[in-house]
């Protein structure tokens, strides 16, 4: 931190294995320079370690060397998932996948896993099933396409970069610290390699361990341990703010992804009581968790792609009714009442089904014309009829401006001023938009059936958690909590069955080549060996550590896991 303190002057970078851990390590040396005293300093240049090849990548791009003229063009993660889809819908297996968009989601993993572990070579050489097979033969008309397009992704720019070190305008840091890294694939370990035979510095260091006395404390469900961690927090969080001394708190819940809406309500009557009264005041709670909302979860997304869906054509009558009293339609405000009259009036004559045409019509027989919300049902329905007439096949960036053009006709994001949620969330939007109109590097032209379900599916895929002022309590994953401090922890979940995690090799790629190449999660002792890690971690991580398992699940004894036996 002190190093960091220094500014640009000292070219020292810091990279760490997620993202999560960057904004932690940010927020700590803020909380550092603080401490001394300082009213203003330099944003210190920690981020994860794929952002920051991907900056060596934009500098090596935009330094006017003779090297950027060679540089292959970097897709974006949707190119990459819509490039997989493609390919694999191409081929002789394409007609037999229900799911082609999740099998491509899975093939982008696998081409990422191999060449981190350096397996990439030895594709369709190995003796593997029928989907290793098939992903083989994906993987090499990928590789084949790249190169001719001249374009690459994520999972090789680090060998790319990895060359270009020595060229020069490249900024490079003098000293590359890594933070909290348990493992480094064949692949980093090569690109660190590199930087160093450039001149760069590399150290390795982690947060200090914590001398604790962890506590095992049995449970009778998985419910009442949330229960018993929510109180507990409280309980910490109480004391902290009599003593006036700002406190960390983690949660670590394995399967968060599954129980995200359990936790956030058992928490949420634990730590803020009143939150669900009806008028309640909309303020921040004193907790966050670590995993987002798929975007179309949230009412403003849901409104925009609802106007784009009825523009486009036919929509359920419930959607129709929600986007007539959404606040995001221009005139909802001014017209609240009208407009809950009219989808009263509505709900006796309109089909189940119905197009901006007919919904229009309806509208108009009811005798209930709320005059804001008219001129824009006609305003979208005139924009939709003048794209219809220029054709139905565009590129993805065309459909990006028409998709903008309607949500305006709409009145879209609405007349009243947006909360810091809603803003932040309409932001993303902006953002995914953008990137489904990038999409016309890889993908010339789309249907408007297949533009607006790309979209959609786009909004689904992309998890997002509005910022929010530090909260003293984090609830994590265990990928989360790797690397990070805290004052008081408590693990839940910690069974048997449950921990260690059982071993989980990736289906494309065969399991004997994976444990010849090292991967942790291939076999069940490497696994075990990067779970006692994970476990070491934790119980060095705070002053204060309490390890959770529940005793019962439905009719179910349970046991608590091996690693944890010995804590008393």
């Amino acid at each position: 931190f002190e190093r960091l303190g220094e500014g640009a002057s000292a070219r020292i970078t810091v990279i760490t294995p997620n993202r999560r851990l960057a904004t932690a390590l940010v927020a700590e040396f803020d909380a550092f320079q603080q401490a001394r005293g300082m009213v203003g300093w330099e944003t210190a240049d920690v981020l994860p370690q794929g952002s920051f090849i991907e900056r060596l990548y934009e500098d090596a791009l935009y330094s006017g060397a003779s090297s950027a003229l060679r540089l292959p063009a970097l897709l974006a993660p949707a190119q990459e998932q819509l490039l997989w889809e493609d390919i694999i819908a191409a081929s002789e297996w394409g007609g037999t996948l229900f799911v082609p968009a999740r099998t491509a989601e899975d093939a982008r993993k696998a081409w990422m896993l191999a060449h981190q572990w350096r397996m990439d070579g030895m594709l369709g050489r190995f003796p593997g099933n029928e989907d290793a097979a098939a992903f083989a033969a994906w993987a090499e008309h990928y590789r084949r396409r790249t190169a001719e397009q001249r374009q690459t992704e994520a999972a090789r720019l680090p060998d790319l970069m990895a060359t270009l070190l020595q060229e020069p305008g490249l900024h490079r840091p003098d000293t590359l610290v890594l933070y909290a890294f348990d493992i480094l694939t064949p692949q980093l370990a090569f690109f660190l390699s590199a930087c160093a035979a450039s001149g760069t510095r590399i150290l390795q260091c982690r947060a200090e361990r914590r001398e604790a006395q962890p506590m095992r404390w049995p449970l009778p469900s998985a419910c009442a341990e949330l229960e018993n961690a929510a109180a507990w927090a409280r309980a910490r969080l109480e004391a902290a703010i009599v003593s006036a001394v700002p406190v960390r708190i983690g949660i670590v819940v394995p399967d968060i992804e599954q129980r995200r809406k359990q936790v956030l309500r058992i928490f949420s009557r634990a730590l803020r009581p009143d939150f669900d009264l009806p008028g309640a005041a909309a303020t921040a709670l004193p907790f966050n968790l670590s995993l987002g909302l798929p975007l179309t979860q949230y009412p403003l997304i849901h409104a925009a792609l609802g106007v784009l869906a009825l523009a486009q054509g036919s929509v359920d009558f419930a959607l129709a009714s929600r986007l007539l009293r959404s606040p995001f339609i221009g005139g909802a405000r001014s017209e609240a009442m009208a407009c809950a009259r009219l989808d009263a009036a509505l709900r006796r004559i309109a089909p189940p089904r119905l197009g901006l045409a007919k919904l229009i019509a309806a509208t108009g027989a009811t005798g209930i014309l709320p005059p804001l919300l008219s001129a824009r049902l006609r305003a979208l329905f005139e924009t939709a009829q003048a794209q219809t007439k220029e054709g139905t096949r565009r590129a993805p960036h065309d459909w990006a401006g028409r998709y903008s053009a309607l949500l305006k006709a709409a009145g879209f994001p609405g007349e009243r001023p947006l909360d810091s949620m809603e803003f932040q969330t309409l932001g993303k939007w902006n953002e995914v938009l953008a990137q489904f109109g990038a999409l016309s590097r890889v993908s010339p032209a789309m249907s408007a059936q297949d533009a607006l379900a790309r979209l959609t599916r786009l909004c689904a895929d992309t998890l997002f958690q509005a910022e929010s002022k530090s909260a003293p309590i984090q609830v994590l994953g265990v990928l989360e909590s790797a690397g990070l401090g805290f004052d008081h922890l408590w693990i839940c979940g910690l069974t048997d069955e449950a921990w260690p995690l059982a071993a989980r090799p990736h289906p494309f790629i065969p399991p004997a080549l994976q444990k010849k190449a090292g991967v942790p999660e291939a076999s069940a002792e490497t696994a075990l060996e990067l779970d006692r890690r994970i476990t070491a971690g934790w119980l060095g991580a705070a002053a204060e550590v309490v390890i959770s398992h529940p005793l019962r699940e439905d009719d179910r004894e349970l046991s608590p896991s091996p690693l944890i036996t010995v804590i008393p």
